[in-house]
């Protein structure tokens, strides 16, 4: 009995510090090792356990088993056990700037837009607008409200008023991309594309061993190995955990520009990742999520320049013949049109970047389209492409 309690007490000391990392523990003899006699001596007898460390050599005073084992296998594929090894900085909130100071905006939920040239009128809504739009999708932009009685009017960026109960208000995404102003990342990474993704043990569906927990929709990762099964690309993200390939807005850095690019500065749109990338002196400098064209209004394929640069400017149009895509958007911010009517620009209507929702054009949040608005210039050269090849690069 005294024997098995001493060997049960070196176990937990083991256990602690291989877990802990609280310094050298002696190594515990296995059970059945007790019967060895002088003549079969234990190999490791008398050694100590490694502090929990990676080794890239054979250690001559300790054994590199239990979490310096795993923590070296790890390193050899790419994985280190840092608080965070990605080299990148996350934009900071401060570049949610729009280019009119005290603007808001507001989703147009009554059918159609009724825009008056007095607040008296707007709240009445007795006399006949002096414009009206609609039905269709639209926001609109305000600088104030003023209050007659117990009702309200909104005052547009324009110059109309809008009665308060017409719209509601919305805040722009806080969703910001990551810069890299020192290192690059070496490997491919991304953001979770949506909400409560439960990573596998093991890739594929063959077996149920999803994780507890879930990560969380925008939370960045990176891609440390990829693999194919049963038709179905998978990701891993970290030691045993793994994500469909679907589930991820991935981006993977380029060591020189995209054919066609004659020079070391260009902007790369990727429609079927749904990823913008910067790059600058031939390395990757800024990355975020985007949303481009769906369904027939796809974001074309091509090799294009920005053209013209514009702070704000309210768009608008219907494509379909019975106009029921009509939809208008007021002081849309940070616009860089480069494929005609297409443009990438600030999308503050909507928090869904790393999906396909708009009319061709790239939408960014306010804060991603504000730094790449102040980092471009006419002329830069802007690569679409999807690596599926379905997207079609003509009209």
């Amino acid at each position: 009995m005294l024997g098995t309690l001493v060997n049960f007490r070196r176990w937990w000391l083991w256990a602690l510090g291989a877990v802990l990392g609280l310094g050298l523990v002696l190594a515990a003899p296995r059970a059945g090792r007790a019967a060895q006699t002088a003549a079969e001596p234990e190999p490791y007898a008398g050694l100590a356990v490694c502090p929990p460390a990676v080794y890239g050599y054979d250690p001559a005073g300790c054994l590199p088993v239990g979490t310096a084992r795993y923590l070296t296998h790890w390193q050899q594929q790419g994985l280190t056990y840092t608080r965070d090894d990605f080299p990148g900085v996350r934009l900071p909130l401060t570049w949610l700037v729009l280019p009119t100071p005290n603007t808001h905006y507001a989703w147009v939920k009554a059918e159609r837009l009724r825009l008056y040239t007095s607040p008296e009128a707007a709240v009445s809504e007795s006399d006949k607008p002096a414009r009206a739009l609609g039905p269709g999708f639209m926001y609109i932009a305000y600088d104030r409200i003023q209050r007659i009685g117990t009702r309200a009017a909104l005052h547009t960026t324009d110059g109309y008023w809008v009665n308060r109960k017409a719209v509601e208000p919305v805040t722009p995404s806080t969703f910001r991309g990551w810069l890299f102003p020192r290192t690059p990342p070496e490997r491919a990474f991304g953001w979770v594309r949506f909400r409560e993704v439960r990573p596998k043990a093991t890739p594929g569906f063959g077996a149920w061993d999803f994780a507890p927990y879930a990560l969380e929709r925008y939370q960045r990762v990176q891609v440390y190995d990829t693999r194919t099964v049963d038709g179905q690309e998978w990701l891993m993200i970290g030691p045993d955990l793994w994500v469909e390939e679907t589930r991820i807005a991935t981006v993977t850095p380029r060591p020189a520009p995209p054919e066609g690019v004659p020079t070391h500065r260009w902007i790369e749109i990727n429609v079927y990742e749904q990823t913008l990338a910067v790059y600058e002196h031939d390395r990757l400098v800024f990355a975020t999520m985007i949303s481009s064209g769906t369904g027939k209004f796809y974001t074309r394929q091509g090799l294009f320049q920005i053209e013209t640069k514009v702070e704000a400017e309210d768009m608008r149009g219907a494509f379909t013949a019975d106009k029921s895509d009509f939809y208008y958007l007021e002081d849309v911010p940070w616009t860089m049109y480069y494929d005609g009517a297409r443009a990438i620009h600030g999308a503050y209507w909507h928090d869904g970047f790393g999906f396909k929702q708009s009319h061709g054009c790239v939408n960014l949040s306010v804060a991603d389209a504000y730094w790449l608005f102040r980092w471009a210039h006419e002329g830069d050269w802007v690569y679409v492409w999807d690596p599926t090849g379905e997207t079609p690069f003509e009209d």
